[in-house]
């Protein structure tokens, strides 16, 4: 792998998907801003809106089922129950049966005397007065009047879509209302139908273009026509609308929705009455309390629900079937479109309105999660998982807390910013990364054990090409007399020969986790400590090369179709060596060169001079001898090398050595001894005894005639150091 190749592979490809990411995420806050409705963005944080508000209310009632207080423990602010002083008369399914539909005026009229009679705060009308009570125009004027005398009552106008003009109320109910509104919440609706914001003030109505004679006089002069829920809370709470004006402004607010409860139906009638035929008391899920407007009507109120009348806000509207809005909501698929009103009435009163954060903001915590995968890339995937999961679980749990401290925080965006970068990011990697792994199967299967190979495969980062200086053990074997055998064999015979011996001793070279690097003819060159660090690559050189003798007499042994056996010399040695890829641009070796590699193939060609079969440097030895039968050859001075090197030659596996073997080790040991004291005579002896019981040892024969020429004539000025003349 070139230094080119061995950087991270397709970052190029990350950094095109994450401008594009980047500029569609830019595109789609765009359009969520530009569109009425938003687009996928506010689709998509409704849901979650959704899921942040009924989750923790179902946690309530799953831990607390029986606490009468379901205020959550973080806080206060936030899902919690409707504020008790809010309720709302309902002309509901009973009040159709037992006074008809439509529900006369002069009903109406009735309810708002004893609405103000009980001492009503504010009186919301969410229904709409706009045509003439043919059958009973004196029920108009009664109701006009009951209004006016109330004096805490809002009434409504409407815009009319296709003319584009105000639909005004009979005549005279402006006048005698305290305060004109409008109750349609169209402006914000969602794609889904929900209500979750609404202008408290329309953005285009002023209030001073109304042909009515307005009651509330310069109060209401520059404003912009209130909505229902504004104006019955100004009523009630007698705050002037220029002031909520200029406190919320012309813009939206999110509404802080309020959880159901369980309530009585009726709770005023009889306990017989207001049971099933089951025997079981009537109750419902709602948010807000329900009068029921036949109660009212008939004075069969409970005595908490004339409590709630009293200094409350009383929102009048329909709920009977058929014959009301409605829309769905977090907690119903449908929602009685008083309850918004009644909803955005609680916010004010309790100031706890949902509060964006700048879009800006937002994007640029956006724009940051986008882009945080991209400069993950160089980490493992393991690492990335971790700290995606980390920082999603970090924005979930901000989310909330913001929340809880009435901060309408995205979430899903800001993890879609961050999932789909990570997931591209991720897959990518494991498609480079799966590329990489064939590519080191492919590069490094063939000289490397399957156990290296497994290793770095599991973790490329630990494989480190492209020229690097590292202490390494360098490992040259030769099969000997190969010239000889090449003229005495057919070709075929001599490939087939020295297939099944290369594959032999490569075999063991593997098993003893070295890098098979090159095969020169008949010669194997291999080293140890790359591409994988090895603390131990001395000891299993060494071993490596014991075994491999075990081998060729093994192979010796086997292959009886054969006539010559072949036999080997190994040079070892150890020291500072530069590996990596190496060659031309277009063909490249991974191999290793310099000083200490030459060392090791000039100590496999010094076996021939000894008659030895092994050589190991000094600078190998000292730390494998522990693990080593072995003997010391001698010093010598290489071709080209200055500094002579002391030489060994291991002979078996610490502990496994043949008994004859230890007899030829003892007396070689003695007769090295008193050669290099220069009692050559001694020497002469020890080398005979060695040879006694190994005949055809090669490094006892040369020391025996060497020590037999030095007992003939001493040698001059000699500083026991062998000078090798030739490769």
């Amino acid at each position: 792998m070139s230094e080119k190749t061995s950087k991270k592979p397709g970052r190029n490809t990350l950094l095109i998907f994450n401008i594009f990411f980047t500029l569609f995420i830019l595109f789609s806050f765009l359009m969520d801003s530009t569109l009425s409705k938003g687009w996928w963005i506010r689709a998509m944080e409704n849901k979650w809106e959704d899921f942040r508000i009924y989750m923790p209310f179902y946690a309530k009632a799953f831990f607390t089922p029986h606490a009468g207080d379901y205020t959550f423990w973080i806080g206060d602010k936030y899902n919690k129950p409707a504020d008790p002083r809010i309720s709302i008369a309902a002309v509901d399914g009973y009040t159709v049966k037992k006074y008809g539909y439509p529900f006369k005026r002069k009903y109406h009229a009735e309810l708002i005397k004893r609405l103000s009679n009980m001492g009503a705060g504010a009186i919301g009308l969410d229904v709409l007065f706009f045509d003439k009570d043919r059958e009973d125009p004196a029920s108009d004027r009664v109701f006009v009047e009951a209004v006016k005398k109330a004096g805490n009552v809002s009434a409504l106008v409407a815009m009319d879509t296709e003319s584009n003009s105000i639909i005004y109320p009979i005549p005279g109910l402006g006048e005698a209302s305290r305060y004109i509104s409008y109750p349609n919440v169209d402006y914000t609706l969602e794609s889904n139908g929900q209500v979750r914001r609404v202008y408290l003030f329309d953005p285009e109505i002023s209030y001073d273009s109304l042909k009515i004679k307005k009651r509330c006089k310069d109060e209401c002069a520059g404003i912009n026509l209130p909505l229902l829920a504004a104006a019955a809370y100004s009523i009630y709470d007698k705050k002037p609308l220029h002031e909520m004006e200029q406190k919320f402004g012309r813009d939206t607010v999110y509404i802080n929705f309020r959880y159901p409860v369980e309530r009585s139906f009726h709770p005023g009638w009889p306990q017989k009455e207001r049971k099933s035929a089951d025997g079981k008391e009537l109750t419902g899920s709602g948010v807000y309390r329900y009068l029921s407007v036949a109660d009212i009507l008939e004075g069969r109120l409970s005595p908490e629900e004339k409590a709630a009348v009293k200094n409350g806000v009383i929102l009048v509207g329909s709920t009977a079937l058929g014959a009301y809005d409605h829309y769905p909501s977090v907690f119903f698929p449908t929602w009685p479109g008083v309850e918004v009103h009644a909803n955005v009435i609680d916010n004010l009163l309790n100031g706890d309105f949902l509060r964006s954060i700048n879009r800006w903001w937002v994007v640029l915590l956006c724009v940051f999660l986008m882009w945080l995968p991209f400069f993950m890339a160089r980490m493992s995937i393991k690492i990335s998982t971790f700290v995606a999961v980390g920082t999603l679980a970090l924005l979930m749990l901000l989310n909330f807390l913001f929340f809880f401290r009435l901060y309408n925080l995205p979430y899903l965006t800001p993890a879609i910013s961050l999932i789909i970068p990570f997931l591209f990011m991720t897959v990518y990697k494991a498609i480079m990364e799966g590329r990489e792994k064939k590519w080191i199967k492919n590069t490094f299967g063939q000289y490397l054990s399957p156990k290296v190979v497994e290793i770095i495969t599991k973790d490329p980062s630990r494989l480190s090409l492209g020229g690097e200086k590292r202490d390494m053990t360098a490992f040259f074997l030769d099969i000997a007399g190969f010239t000889t055998m090449s003229e005495k064999m057919t070709p075929e015979q001599l490939t087939k020969m020295l297939n099944n011996y290369l594959s032999g001793l490569t075999d063991v070279i593997l098993k003893h986790d070295g890098v098979v690097d090159k095969y020169i003819g008949d010669c194997i060159m291999a080293f140890w400590n790359a591409p994988l660090d090895q603390k131990d690559h001395r000891k299993l050189a060494c071993l490596a090369a014991v075994d491999c003798m075990l081998e060729i007499d093994r192979l010796n042994t086997e292959l009886t179709e054969f006539s010559i056996k072949p036999s080997a010399r190994i040079g070892l040695n150890s020291g500072p060596m530069v590996v990596g890829n190496m060659g031309s641009k277009t063909r490249l070796s991974y191999t290793v060169m310099g000083d200490s590699v030459n060392l090791a193939s000039r100590l496999e060609g010094a076996n021939k001079y000894f008659h030895s079969k092994i050589m190991v440097s000094e600078y190998t030895y000292g730390e494998a001898k522990n693990f080593l039968e072995a003997r010391q050859l001698g010093q010598i001075r290489v071709v080209g090398k200055a500094i002579p090197v002391k030489v060994y030659e291991p002979l078996a596996r610490k502990g496994k050595l043949p008994a004859a073997s230890k007899k030829l080790l003892e007396a070689y040991n003695e007769g090295f001894e008193e050669f290099y004291k220069g009692a050559y005579g001694k020497a002469h002896k020890a080398f005979e005894a060695a040879l006694a019981a190994a005949p055809k040892d090669g490094p006892s024969r040369f020391y025996l005639e060497l020590a037999e020429k030095y007992s003939a004539a001493v040698p001059g000025e000699w500083d026991g150091t062998f000078n090798m003349t030739s490769k």
